[in-house]
């Protein structure tokens, strides 16, 4: 891995701050996957984050559409739209905006 980095990178090593390694091992231990998976197969992928219990749904890597920090995201910005619509959303974004909160 290090060397794929200090390929594009010639001292990424010396500017690493922390390095931490994980393997398939580390993944089934922290993160309770068998053997250290990400993410659900496909098939077992969950269409959307509802559940039947009201007001609890999911998200993450086991929701469509998968694994992946964009897909993570995605999924999460779906469970939100689900449960306060689009226009709550932006009242609350110029409201963080309003008092400096955000960008």
């Amino acid at each position: 891995l290090w060397r794929a980095i200090e390929s594009i990178i010639p001292d990424a090593r010396d500017r690493t701050v922390l390095a931490l390694i994980g393997s398939p091992l580390t993944h089934a231990r922290f993160l309770r996957r068998p053997n250290g998976t990400y993410g659900a197969a496909f098939e077992d992928c969950l269409k959307d984050g509802s559940t039947p219990i009201p007001n609890f749904v999911l998200a993450g890597d086991g929701v469509f559409p998968g694994i992946g920090v964009p897909a993570v995201a995605l999924s999460g910005a779906s469970a939100a739209n689900g449960m306060v619509g689009v226009v709550n959303q932006w009242m609350c974004m110029d409201e963080l905006k309003s008092k400096g909160a955000i960008n």
